[in-house]
């Protein structure tokens, strides 16, 4: 596989961020790259997230969520919020906890959020929470609505950031394998991570741009916010992957509903991927909190053609 421009510069970015702050700190600074958004009060009233989220709370729950706060600089140390932020950034996570314990994995948000990496100090009802692992629990929801009753043995990730939705994945599934897909410095920020939470032989990393020729097939594929950085043929040919490796299984994928490539300058649409054709549609909806986006999941034959 090759990569687009935005890919590379997005990677350069990485790597010089994380030479300066290091792994310890991945869910300070790395997390905020990786789908952890960033509430700030200079954007909230544009926030289409905070919307969904004030507009689907009972009052009870949004009293609730206004409860005292950590907001000293000490435990924020690292973090790319003053203040003020950090109170609004506690109270969204606050509501997204709630959403997703309403709308989630009751199994996600039973785990504990890994100490490793040194998550944010968002504390609600007598625990740590995590904007990832909330949104982990809504995204593995919907995969399982496409699993049914399958327990996934073998699973492969597209551009699986520090590795959120892969901690959640092999702790639920304690017999499954994980494999991730990705370039550099990713690949290592997920590597150094998730092997320390779990056995190495659990766990595949590969080097999107060196991929081996064949692959063992998986019960579920999935791909969060990455397919829509990609250059076109790029994007068929992971879907082509996913076709070959995921016989028999399901693919399950969130990503912009539109979403333009400025770097690359390449607008692409959800619609408009080359989804094959064998591949019987479970669902396709606007996701929940991040509405621009949008979630879908297929069963595919048994057998590529």
């Amino acid at each position: 596989m090759t990569t687009s421009k935005f890919w590379l510069e997005l990677s350069d970015r990485h790597r010089a961020d994380l030479d300066r702050y290091g792994h310890e700190a991945i869910k300070r600074r790395q997390a905020f790259k990786y789908f952890n958004w960033n509430w700030r009060w200079k954007y909230a009233h544009k926030s289409e997230q905070l919307r969904f989220l004030l507009t689907h709370m009972h009052p009870a729950d949004l009293f609730a969520a206004m409860a005292p706060a950590i907001l000293d600089d000490a435990a924020w140390a690292g973090a790319p919020l003053g203040k003020a932020d950090r109170w609004l950034y506690t109270f969204a996570v606050r509501l997204l906890w709630q959403y997703a314990a309403e709308h989630g994995s009751a199994e996600v948000l039973a785990l504990e959020e890994p100490e490793q990496g040194a998550p944010l100090p968002v504390h609600w009802r007598g625990r740590l929470i995590s904007q990832d692992l909330a949104n982990s629990a809504l995204e593995i929801r919907a995969m399982q609505r496409a699993l049914g009753n399958q327990k996934p043995q073998r699973i492969v990730e597209v551009g699986a950031g520090y590795g959120r939705n892969a901690y959640a994945l092999l702790s639920i599934y304690p017999e499954c394998h994980y494999t991730i897909i990705d370039i550099e410095p990713a690949l290592s920020i997920s590597r150094e991570y998730l092997l320390r939470l779990f056995p190495a032989e659990r766990l595949t990393f590969l080097d999107a741009l060196q991929l081996p020729a064949e692959l063992p097939n998986v019960s579920l594929a999935l791909s969060i916010s990455s397919l829509q950085e990609m250059k076109p043929e790029v994007v068929q040919g992971y879907l082509e992957l996913f076709d070959r490796i995921a016989a028999g299984g399901v693919v399950y994928l969130k990503q912009w509903t539109s979403w333009r490539n400025p770097v690359d300058g390449v607008t692409l649409t959800f619609e408009s991927y080359p989804f094959p054709r064998r591949w019987r549609s479970l669902f396709s909806e606007r996701a929940p909190v991040q509405t621009r986006f949008t979630q879908a999941a297929w069963s595919v034959p048994g057998k590529a053609t």
